[in-house]
C-alpha cells in the first residue's frame, strides 16, 4: 500500500517520500491486507495505534438514498509522521455501494482494483497525502445509494509508517463498518417534500434545478461523475427561505452519462442521478 518510504536528508531539509495508495487491500472478501507487503509485525492491529472511521450519518450509522455524507477515517500512532489509508463501500453481494467523493485531492485519490469481475472503487492516500505528526485525518464523501440497497460495509485499512526506506517496520491497522438505510417513515418523507427537480436542457449545455429553501444562507451545487469526481461547483447568493429555480451552465468539455447533481443549503443536502446525451 505505500511501498518504499525514502528518507532526503541535506543539511537540515528533511523529506519523506512515498508511492500513492493502492486499491484492494482492505481485508473485505476477496482481498488481502496490507500485509501482504509491510508484514514486520504479522497480524492487522498489532501494534500501538489505531484506526477509525465517524460520519454524520443519522440514527447510529443509518443512510438516507440519494443523500451526501462527509467521511472520517482517522489512523493514529504516537511517534509516526507518514499514514497511509485504503477505504471502499460494498454491498452485501461485495459490489459498490453509494459513491465515494475525493475532497481533498492533496491528501487523497480514487483508485480502482478489479475483484471477482467487480472494479471495486477506493479512496486511497495521495502522494505524501498523509503526512502529519502523530495521526492523519483522511476525509472524504459517500453519496448513498440513490435507492435502498439494503446495508452498506465500509471497509478501511492504514498505515503508519516508520519513513525508514522500505516497507519494514511499519505497522497496519484494519477495521469495518455496517451502515444500515433509514427505516423511519417520517425521514423518506421529509426528504421527498422538499425534493430536488432536475430538467436537463442537454441542447442548451444546461439543468434547470427546482428545489426547496429551508433556511437562509449560501447554498451550492455540485456535479459528480459516476468515479466521484467533481465536475461542476457552483456558488448561490444567500436566499430566502421558499421554492427557488436555478439556471446551471454545464461545460462543454462534460461527456454524455450518467451524473449526480447535489444541492446543499446549510446542513441540508439533496441528491438527484441524472441522465445527459449530448
Amino acid at each position: 500500500m505505500i511501498s518504499a518510504l525514502i528518507a532526503v536528508i541535506a543539511g537540515t531539509a528533511f523529506d519523506i517520500l512515498s508511492d500513492n495508495g493502492k486499491a484492494g487491500y482492505t481485508g473485505s472478501t476477496g482481498e488481502a491486507t496490507c500485509t501482504s507487503c509491510h508484514n514486520s509485525y504479522g497480524a492487522s492491529n498489532s501494534g500501538p495505534g489505531s484506526i477509525s472511521i465517524s460520519s454524520n450519518l443519522i440514527n447510529g450509522n443509518q443512510y438516507i438514498p440519494g443523500q451526501t455524507y462527509n467521511v472520517h477515517v482517522i489512523v493514529r500512532q504516537t511517534g509516526r509522521s507518514l499514514f497511509g489509508l485504503g477505504c471502499e463501500a460494498l454491498t452485501t453481494t461485495n459490489t459498490n455501494g453509494g459513491t465515494l467523493v475525493i475532497t481533498n485531492s492533496a491528501k487523497t485519490h480514487l483508485a480502482t482494483k478489479t475483484v471477482s469481475g467487480v472494479s471495486r472503487n477506493n479512496v486511497v492516500h495521495q502522494l505524501n497525502g498523509g503526512a502529519h505528526a502523530d495521526s492523519m485525518d483522511f476525509t472524504f464523501n459517500w453519496v448513498a445509494p440513490i435507492t435502498n440497497i439494503g446495508n452498506v460495509k465500509f471497509w478501511f485499512s492504514g498505515i503508519a509508517a516508520n519513513g525508514n526506506g522500505n516497507e519494514n517496520g511499519d505497522y497496519v491497522y484494519n477495521n469495518s463498518l455496517v451502515v444500515t438505510p433509514a427505516s423511519a417513515t417520517g425521514i423518506e418523507e421529509a426528504i421527498n417534500t422538499h425534493a430536488l427537480l432536475v430538467n436537463a436542457i442537454a441542447a442548451e449545455h444546461r439543468l434547470q434545478l427546482n428545489f426547496e429553501i429551508q433556511n437562509v444562507g449560501e447554498t451550492f451545487i455540485y456535479i459528480y461523475d459516476l468515479n466521484g469526481r467533481q465536475v461542476l461547483k457552483q456558488r448561490e447568493e444567500n436566499s430566502l427561505i421558499g421554492m427557488k429555480q436555478v439556471d446551471v451552465k454545464l461545460p462543454y468539455a462534460m461527456q454524455s452519462g450518467i451524473y449526480l447533481v447535489t444541492v446543499q443549503s446549510g446542513k441540508e443536502k439533496r441528491t438527484q442521478k441524472i441522465s445527459l446525451l449530448f
